[in-house]
């Protein structure tokens, strides 16, 4: 009975260890992304300031590649004794945890027209508006709208087409919809702050085209005009 527990204990410290090696992250940095602006390329120059200029721009870029390429290296040695076994049970990581991120975010915004009146119904992480907010910050639903392309895809424009109807049901006195992505610019502590505001992806819905015919309006006029149904 010892000697089983103590192949148990073995056994189980190897499945632990071989999890803790998987788990260990692998980046890849390639030199022409770090001359990418929106990306590595003011990192960089912070952490040169940062150094206090014992290493260069072009030095670091140099050293930063070098570095994951020699980890990359390193991982691989010590994932090898695992592959045959995760290859055979189907149970590798194919993908990459929070693999994208902005430095820029997008928030959802749900706008409602009102007796002739623009108001905000819901935008993300706004305490103030926070219309159906449980089932918006859902996971599943935030995965809709959350770093959607440009054109965004069909999931987004069925996920519009919902949200109005459950405003028009919900709120009678509401005839107009329009749901965007909001973008910020956020600025580290010591920079000036970016008060920029820019919005994409906007989907716009009429009470009587939505609920009447079953079919939104698709196309958001840039600049709707002087009219009775003028947004």
């Amino acid at each position: 009975m010892l000697r089983l527990r103590r192949i148990r204990a073995i056994l189980l410290a190897l499945v632990v260890l071989g999890n803790l090696i998987a788990a260990l992250p692998r980046p890849s940095i390639k030199a022409e992304e770090l001359d990418e602006p929106d990306v590595w390329h003011d990192e960089l120059q912070q952490w040169v300031e940062l150094l206090g200029g014992a290493l260069t721009e072009d030095q670091l870029r140099t050293l930063t590649v070098g570095a994951t390429r020699g980890w990359q290296r390193v991982l691989k040695v010590l994932r090898w004794p695992g592959e045959p076994f995760y290859r055979a049970t189907h149970t590798n990581q194919q993908w990459g945890l929070f693999a994208i991120v902005s430095q820029s975010p997008e928030r959802l915004v749900i706008e409602v027209r009102r007796d002739g009146t623009w108001e905000t119904l819901y935008r993300r992480l706004d305490p103030a508006y926070t219309w159906h907010e449980e089932e918006l910050k859902y996971r599943r639903i935030r995965g809709i709208w959350d770093g959607v392309k440009d054109p965004p895809k069909g999931t987004y424009k069925r996920f519009t087409i919902w949200l109005a109807r459950t405003i028009f049901l919900e709120q009678p006195d509401v005839d107009r919809v329009r749901v965007k992505l909001e973008k910020n610019h956020p600025t580290l502590p010591w920079d000036e702050p970016n008060l920029e505001v820019s919005y994409r992806a906007e989907k716009y819905h009429k009470r009587e085209v939505l609920m009447d015919q079953g079919e939104p309006e698709e196309v958001i006029p840039a600049d709707p005009p002087a009219a009775e149904d003028e947004p």
